[in-house]
């Protein structure tokens, strides 16, 4: 389950029309947490059918500014194509797939 890049400019089109679950991480090369969050997610969701999306902020500032991101790294997730909630997690496996399954039990948001 390899990371596909987003900018701004696909971002919208790219995941309406991307079916399942998938998983936007706004992050930056520079970013410590960035970096481990990439390295783990794959794993962590492994088996789970999520498609992970991730979005270099520094290049897209756009998606930065729209979705009023203060802290790195921030993840937003889509449900066939779309938006569903801003999403977080603590950094373990079972936070992870437990706060997954709480976010796609709750009713969809309404984008920032």
């Amino acid at each position: 389950m390899p990371w596909q890049t987003l900018d701004e400019f696909g971002f919208d089109a790219t995941l309406a029309a991307t079916p399942g679950v998938s998983l936007v991480m706004f992050g930056q090369p520079h970013c410590g947490a960035c970096r481990g969050w990439q390295a783990q997610l794959p794993s962590w969701l492994a088996g789970l059918g999520v498609q992970l999306w991730y979005a270099d902020v520094a290049r897209a500032q756009a998606l930065a500014y729209r979705f009023g991101l203060f802290q790195l790294p921030a993840f937003a997730l889509y449900r066939d194509g779309q938006f569903h909630a801003m999403w977080q997690s603590a950094f373990s496996a079972p936070a992870v797939r437990q706060a997954l399954a709480a976010a796609l039990a709750a009713s969809p948001q309404e984008e920032p």
